[in-house]
């Protein structure tokens, strides 16, 4: 838990001026540098106390001595997180050795039990503030442990995505369920192939099969159908391209990529619907975090009616409300259970046995390497949504594999060992 813990460093005199001059920190003293310690130093840090003693010419301490100067010490507040500590246990023992991220929210309440970014550093070779030869050596380290994947780790979401421009095409009633297309495997648009992931295609594909198989080329179709500025808009209403809001400092926005992002970046002729092919599948210029895509579940989970996520647990969360039809929200859970569900689901492997699973796995392109994996879901026991999370695994390949798999020994393990 070490990226949401945080560590403490030494002020300095460059430093101190920074601080909160409430506390009157002096050189040496510790303040939190990173994660909860640094959120919440102003409740963890206290007050020091002053005391007087009365020592002779010759060092002997004769014991306090008593004046209106002397002032006792105000220990700090507790902090208590909403960390299921025996879930994030076993989610670390998951990730042992592998790179990305995962996140686990309660859907009603927004509160955090289990947050993962991977590599990490180990808290546990000192006591105290951090030896800045140790942080160097962390910051200077090509596996990054200190950036904190969960709200700082950029990604572009990969098929995650499609389910924004299936619940907007669904809500505005841009196609019904029954509108196919054909997807022969490719798709030629102006004088450039874009790919379906299924290279032999998928025949004829509606809304749902698009969704359960991911099939690309039915969204390269859809695109076209839809507003720029709608869909951009709806990308929005769903947390992306915004801060969730999480009680940690760093939280990066993302970005979702609208007309005047599009032109500052490449021109106002130098983009066209080309890179709108790419957007509705989650590539691009499209970047999300790990928190936002979790929080996409926990709004499809709770039909627009969650909490902003947090670890703190006596926080007043804020609302989080997305307003759609009933039906929007009905196509969003049937949909994300038949990618688990349906025997032709490309999320098969998330599944488990006596509980309900839904979800949609990605597969992040990377021009570095091997494709991130991605899964993002939510699991149902008697009508009420007890988990959703986000999973991503750098360099893992296709979703529905590693991240489907690992997200699957989450849900299992968490319905067996944590009480609802």
């Amino acid at each position: 838990l070490t990226h949401v813990l945080g560590y403490l460093r030494e002020a300095s005199d460059n430093n101190i001026n920074q601080l909160n001059k409430k506390f009157n920190y002096k050189p040496r003293d510790v303040f939190g540098f990173s994660g909860i310690e640094k959120m919440y130093e102003p409740s963890l840090r206290g007050e020091d106390g002053t005391e007087f003693r009365l020592v002779d010419i010759f060092g002997i301490d004769h014991g306090i001595y008593d004046n209106s100067s002397n002032k006792k010490p105000i220990k700090g507040q507790d902090i208590y997180l909403t960390i299921d500590s025996r879930l994030q246990a076993k989610v670390e023992e998951l990730f042992i050795n592998k790179k990305g991220s995962v996140v686990c929210l309660i859907p009603q309440t927004g509160e955090i039990i289990s947050y993962v970014s991977s590599p990490d550093y180990d808290l546990n070779s000192f006591v105290g503030p951090v030896p800045i030869e140790l942080w160097q050596k962390w910051n200077l380290d090509t596996q990054k442990p200190l950036l904190n994947r969960g709200i700082q780790g950029l990604y572009p979401p990969g098929s995650i995505f499609k389910l924004i421009a299936a619940a907007l095409a669904i809500e505005n009633n841009i196609v019904n369920k029954s509108w196919q297309v054909n997807c022969s495997g490719v798709y030629q648009f102006g004088d450039r192939n874009f790919h379906c992931w299924n290279i032999s295609g998928h025949g004829n594909v509606n809304l749902d099969k698009a969704i359960y198989q991911s099939c690309n080329i039915y969204f390269y179709h859809l695109i076209q159908k839809i507003s720029f500025d709608e869909w951009v808009g709806f990308s929005k209403k769903f947390g992306f391209g915004s801060k969730t809001g999480v009680d940690l400092f760093g939280e990066k926005e993302g970005i979702i990529p609208s007309k005047s992002y599009l032109n500052n970046k490449y021109g106002k002729y130098g983009w066209a619907t080309g890179n709108l092919l790419t957007f509705i599948i989650g590539q691009g210029d499209i970047l999300v975090t790990p928190i936002q895509a979790a929080q996409m579940m926990s709004i499809i989970a709770t039909e627009g009616n969650t909490k902003s996520p947090h670890f703190y647990l006596d926080t007043v969360s804020t609302d989080v409300s997305v307003e759609l039809k009933s039906n929007t929200w009905k196509y969003l859970q049937d949909a994300t259970w038949k990618v688990v569900n349906h025997e032709d689901g490309s999320g098969k492997l998330a599944n488990v046995s006596n509980i309900q699973v839904h979800g949609k796995t990605g597969t992040a392109q990377n021009p570095h390497g091997e494709d991130h994996s991605w899964f993002a879901g939510y699991i149902v026991k008697n009508g009420i949504p007890l988990i959703s999370l986000a999973v991503i695994i750098e360099h893992g390949g296709k979703g529905s594999v590693q991240a489907a798999k690992l997200s699957s020994q989450i849900f299992n393990y968490a319905q067996k060992h944590l009480s609802f």
